[in-house]
């Protein structure tokens, strides 16, 4: 397992100090949370460890050790034992310690961005601290760090490299001992063993056999005798998540649903030609709506699912893309290299009845258009006898 040293973490702290400096501010606070989802991202991206529950504030000022406060003495001193931020503090309530800790370094007068003030910290912690130091000035700053997470380092992209062949090979697994009367939750207990033997994190889990329910799995035996869908959401050892889909078909697929996954694979290869940096994710989207109507589609109002999102420490990050409009803020950021989406555009057909393709898996963008982290996984439907 790629384990990151000290280099990283100085590069990592030295591209957010350089935003820092250019937005003239003094210091950051970041807000964390063990919440498996969006919440600890920014924690793990700054101490490399993995933050299971609980919540903390993260200070980094502009020159100066970074110092730290958890809600749990016992894991601000284990997050400490990793070596990145070695200045804890444990206490209940986490916006009085990281008041002494603002004012302790001379900032009781200093411009302080917040990151994750919209959705990790909890409004109370906010308003006690920016009370509390009346003479500080704070804005948010999600927008600068959001902007710094996109783009991974060579290490990110290399761990998340190094977690798709077992993501893969947990999906191969699920194709080989798929069979009828087989209990949704126990194939997917069977699938998943090695994932967490591995050191997963967390792991999210949808199947089903019916368009209309693809869901958690579930103690009831599969039948096996049309369509099944398995899909992973997979957090690796190293924090980054990944996402993918197999289709599995006993029948053959409609006319129509072979007509969308011919037309969907075309719109995957066509935007990933396209997905070079100095191009939008608007731009993407417009290409997958124009190989629809290349082949023969009528798109039908609007939906709100994500084409495209950022992903890595969290699930969800930075930026988004969704067809309607204002719904989810998105954003239209330009595409830089090393930038890695969780790819899954889909539009609402006129007339469609049947499956949809579930065509979802990661991308990272390069100078040469968006490389496939699965090297090349079988999004189509797959036979079975």
């Amino acid at each position: 397992m790629i384990v990151p040293g000290i280099d990283e973490r100085d590069a990592r702290f030295a591209r957010v100090r350089a935003a820092m400096q250019r937005s003239e501010l003094d210091a950051l606070v970041f807000a964390g949370k063990g919440h498996w989802w969006t919440g600890r991202g920014s924690f793990r991206y700054l101490t490399d460890f993995h933050l299971w529950g609980h919540d903390g504030l993260l200070l980094l000022p502009l020159d100066g050790e970074p110092s730290m406060v958890l809600n749990s003495p016992a894991v601000a001193a284990k997050i400490a034992r990793r070596g990145w931020v070695t200045d804890h503090h444990g206490d209940a309530y986490l916006a009085p310690t990281m008041q002494r800790l603002i004012a302790g370094r001379g900032l009781g007068r200093a411009r302080i961005g917040l990151v994750g003030e919209r959705f990790v910290m909890g409004a109370g912690v906010r308003d006690e601290l920016v009370e509390g130091l009346p003479d500080a000035r704070f804005e948010r700053a999600d927008a600068l760090f959001d902007a710094i997470r996109a783009v991974k380092s060579p290490l990110e992209l290399a761990q998340e490299r190094e977690l798709w062949p077992l993501v893969l090979s947990a999906m191969e697994r699920f194709q080989q001992i798929v069979e009828p009367g087989v209990l949704g939750s126990d194939i997917a207990a069977e699938v998943t063993r090695p994932l967490w033997a591995a050191g997963a994190r967390d792991i999210l889990i949808f199947m089903g056999e019916d368009p209309s329910e693809v869901t958690l799995p579930a103690p009831e035996p599969l039948r096996c005798d049309d369509k099944t869908r398995f899909h992973l959401e997979v957090c690796g050892p190293s924090g980054h998540w990944c996402e993918v889909t197999i289709n599995l078909a006993w029948q053959p697929p409609s006319p129509d649903e072979a007509r969308l996954m011919a037309a969907e694979v075309e719109a995957f290869e066509r935007i990933r030609a396209e997905a070079r940096p100095g191009r939008r994710l608007s731009e993407l989207a417009a290409v997958f709506e124009a190989t629809m109507r290349d082949h023969g589609f009528t798109i039908e109002g609007e939906t709100n699912h994500f084409d495209f999102h950022g992903q890595g420490m969290d699930t969800i990050e930075y930026p988004w893309h969704a067809q309607a409009r204002p719904w989810g803020q998105s954003q239209d950021w330009e595409l830089e290299a090393g930038m890695v989406f969780s790819y899954h555009p889909r539009r609402r057909l006129l007339g469609y009845q049947g499956w949809t393709t579930g065509l979802n898996e990661d991308i990272v963008i390069t100078e040469a258009g968006a490389e496939r982290l699965s090297g090349g996984w079988d999004q189509t439907w797959r036979a079975m006898r």
